[in-house]
């Protein structure tokens, strides 16, 4: 599973949707702007009223030409109707960065002296190619989930 992203995506709806719609249409030819997910991967797109309001934050799980396939209400936003016009962007959440900076240094104060990391991976996962990986241990791979080490790379385990 990745959240995929792309530069400056913007685009409007191409036509009105109801607060329980699973798939947005966006307007013609710009669903090329924005990624397209497959298996797991997805990336979440902000749908914002041309007043300002309502705001939701969609997960889009899939993307077939100008249509996407979205789950709504994410990062406690609430599924609403929108309007024909209305913004389509794919934009940095607060989830997003709380998820980002997880694994980043921290301590007491100012202290920057830990690093965390999660002890079980649940997803398919293949370190980047000539990239080496450190984890602290114990670390177990869920059933029926792969980590892949190509032969330029190395995956530590402390």
């Amino acid at each position: 599973m990745a959240v995929l992203f792309t530069n400056n995506a913007a685009t409007t709806l191409a036509s009105s949707i109801t607060n329980s719609a699973t798939s947005i249409t966006v307007a013609s030819s710009t669903g090329n702007i924005f990624p397209s997910p497959t298996g797991s991967d997805y990336f979440l797109v902000t749908l914002q009223g041309v007043s300002g309001t309502p705001i939701e934050i969609v997960k889009c799980t899939a993307r077939s030409g100008d249509t996407l396939t979205v789950v709504r209400a994410q990062e406690g936003t609430t599924a609403s109707a929108f309007t024909g016009g209305d913004k389509v962007e794919l934009r940095i959440t607060a989830g997003e960065m709380t998820n980002l900076v997880g694994g980043s240094a921290r301590g007491g104060g100012t202290d920057q002296v830990f690093f965390e990391n999660g002890q079980t991976v649940n997803y398919n996962y293949t370190i980047t190619t000539n990239k080496n990986a450190v984890s602290a241990g114990p670390v177990t791979i869920a059933t029926s989930i792969t980590v892949t080490v190509p032969t330029s790379s190395r995956w530590v385990i402390v």
